[in-house]
């Protein structure tokens, strides 16, 4: 791919979509957009003019040169970006266009100044592999991931408190004990309280933190189980964040697991 050195799989993506599809709920939600968060897509690309591939394999894009994010039109005339989880998906079929296509590595950050600029207006947001297994995201749910994201930036109405005083103490023990059953895959898990002040909804905020973010990743499905059958009259809804993801100190927080202790 021009621009990431790793052909890109989002596996668990993958795996959060295909349990929200089995099962939609608030948990299955949740675990599938924590996933989109933390993903990073393969998005069709233009450039005014022709990348230079050198010898080593690198991208050059020539100075002064633009790239073009492609659109999809829908049957109302609107458009969608279509954004890829992986090459497998990206090629499933040709896409059309006068100029020659190249596959660029995008997060969803980099689609959310787009969406919500000015000009906006006949963008409906995103097309997750349109060819494939596809599933529309659109920009009701991108201004949600918006406020959730500036929630784990500390910024915006998002208030993060220690979820310690709320805590049923089966969702604890659960809790802790996949964490020690991953065999090292999970170090380090925060739980916290995340209230919106604009529209009194409050849920779970789990922070995970491990010498692999793939592997404590795969076991998010695993852990949003743990809340929907254990989390109580709390309610089971939950956001499971990545710890190097999450810009928050966690240094005034109860450690709800620690592997090191």
């Amino acid at each position: 791919m021009d621009n990431q050195e790793d052909v890109l799989r989002n596996d668990a993506l993958l795996d959060a979509l295909a349990a929200f599809r089995e099962e939609q709920n608030g948990t299955t939600e949740q675990a599938f957009i924590q996933a989109l968060i933390e993903a990073v897509f393969i998005a069709p690309v233009n450039f005014s003019e022709p990348p230079i591939i050198k010898e080593d394999g690198d991208v050059e894009i020539p100075e002064g040169a633009e790239m073009r994010l492609l659109t999809f039109e829908m049957e109302n005339g609107h458009s969608v970006f279509p954004i890829f989880t992986d090459l497998d998906a990206f090629n499933a079929q040709p896409i059309d266009s006068e100029e020659p296509v190249h596959p660029w590595a995008m997060a969803l950050t980099d689609y959310l100044p787009v969406l919500q600029g000015e000009d906006s207006e006949n963008l409906e947001g995103l097309a997750l592999n349109p060819f494939t297994n596809g599933m529309p995201i659109s920009r009701e749910n991108l201004a949600y991931i918006a406020g959730l994201l500036a929630a784990q930036q500390g910024e915006g109405e998002m208030q993060i408190s220690s979820a310690e005083d709320v805590i049923p103490t089966p969702l604890r023990y659960d809790l802790i004990g996949l964490a020690d059953d991953a065999m090292g895959k999970i170090e380090r898990m925060h739980l916290l309280w995340l209230t919106n002040e604009a529209t009194g909804t409050e849920n779970y905020l789990l922070v995970v933190d491990g010498p692999d973010k793939e592997a404590y990743q795969a076991l998010y499905a695993d852990i949003a189980k743990i809340f929907e059958e254990k989390a109580g009259e709390e309610g089971n809804a939950v956001d499971i964040v990545s710890a190097s993801d999450f810009g928050v100190d966690l240094s005034e927080f109860a450690t709800l697991y620690d592997r090191n202790l």
